[in-house]
């Protein structure tokens, strides 16, 4: 079977992790993602190889004349962009939406900020932090009597990449249908608002009672992490069924009481993490360990279900990340390898009918560099 966006061309403009996972996320499904730098901006090796994945590099600097006609006519050729500019910037550069739909009506655009293309807070720069702040997200893992904390992942700049890929699926589909492009965009903050949908649940006499602060180790007592004498378990239990069989484990036979989680953390810090899964899996109760990269990374599972793939690279030898997460039965999907940092800049120029001279006359201008660049 093809690849389901196999055909559709993407320029990926953008910086850092939300705008280059939304492109990362089309190159998955077959789309040809053609990521657009400057020379002078190289972007955190790790990030790189994370999510430059499955796409093709140009190192070309579209604030120049002769760099933005380039730019310009990849668009012509091109079914998406996607950008992460603040609001206006991509007008003042030339290179926003209607100006680009003039040129080709069925160009479907993305817009990834911070804070979304609309009110007093558009032209306003930010990162996932910034997101997690206004949205409450920091408050929430800090706790109501702690300091606010940031989560220790980027889930907005993931997420956010994500729901752009959705986005852009969609219009590409409502393409299918009418013919013409149109603009998309969201933003880190539409996206942490999102991942907070339950806390922003409000009515005449709700009363909240949300799992706060860091300490929190779930949301009740029978579904939660507990440590053993050796690590830590997840729980997840209900009181009827799950804990009359809980309880009727030798170990456990004392405790009457579901919500008795002192009862419960002393017996499970009694033996070890290998027991308890065997032990709670034997009478269905559902269990899994809490588990360090390392031990994911020993164990060959994740490799045999396609979580971690690998593959060589000229540059930084072999290379572990994360598979395709989204599987169904007749799409192809693929992780792609990791491009060489603006390796495909004379290629993709080439394609679009640009000589030796032209090409020389570009480096000449600083529109495309002499070297590749190196990533650190």
């Amino acid at each position: 079977m093809p690849a389901a966006l196999e055909g559709i061309r993407v320029l990926d403009l953008c910086i850092i992790l939300a705008g280059p996972t939304c492109g990362r996320t089309l190159s998955e499904y077959g789309a040809e993602v053609i990521k657009i730098d400057p020379e002078h901006r190289l972007p955190g090796l790790t990030p790189w190889l994370d999510v430059g994945r499955g796409k093709r590099s140009i190192c070309l600097n579209i604030v120049k004349d002769s760099g933005r006609e380039a730019f310009l006519k990849l668009a012509d050729t091109a079914d998406v962009v996607v950008q992460g500019f603040r609001r206006g910037v991509a007008e003042r550069l030339g290179i926003g939406y209607e100006q680009l739909s003039e040129r080709n009506p069925r160009i479907v655009y993305a817009s990834i900020n911070a804070f979304g293309q609309e009110g007093q807070w558009a032209d306003r720069p930010g990162f996932d932090q910034n997101a997690q702040a206004v949205t409450g997200m920091q408050l929430r893992n800090g706790g109501p009597d702690g300091e606010p904390g940031p989560p220790p992942y980027t889930f907005n700049d993931y997420g956010t990449g994500i729901m752009a890929a959705y986005a852009v699926m969609l219009a590409l589909l409502e393409r299918e249908r009418t013919g013409k492009g149109q603009k998309v965009d969201t933003s880190l903050a539409y996206t942490a608002s999102t991942f907070s949908s339950a806390y922003m649940i409000d009515y005449d006499g709700y009363e909240p009672n949300e799992v706060e602060g860091t300490a929190a180790k779930g949301t009740e007592p029978l579904s939660r992490l507990y440590r053993t004498s050796d690590g830590w378990i997840a729980l997840s239990a209900d009181r009827g069924d799950d804990f009359a069989r809980l309880s009727g484990l030798r170990q456990m036979s004392h405790i009457t009481d579901p919500e008795d989680v002192a009862a419960l953390e002393k017996a499970f810090a009694a033996r070890g993490t290998a027991y308890w899964l065997d032990a709670l899996r034997s009478v269905g109760v559902d269990v899994v360990a809490s588990r360090t990269l390392d031990e994911i990374r020993a164990d060959p599972r994740p490799r045999r279900s396609g979580m971690i793939v690998s593959e060589d690279h000229p540059e930084y030898g072999r290379i572990e990340h994360g598979g395709v997460a989204q599987r169904s039965s007749a799409a192809t999907a693929s992780a792609g390898g990791v491009p060489v940092f603006g390796g495909d800049t004379e290629a993709i120029l080439t394609e679009l009918g640009y000589t030796p001279t032209q090409l020389n006359a570009l480096r000449a201008e600083g529109v495309i560099p002499s070297a590749l660049p190196a990533l650190v």
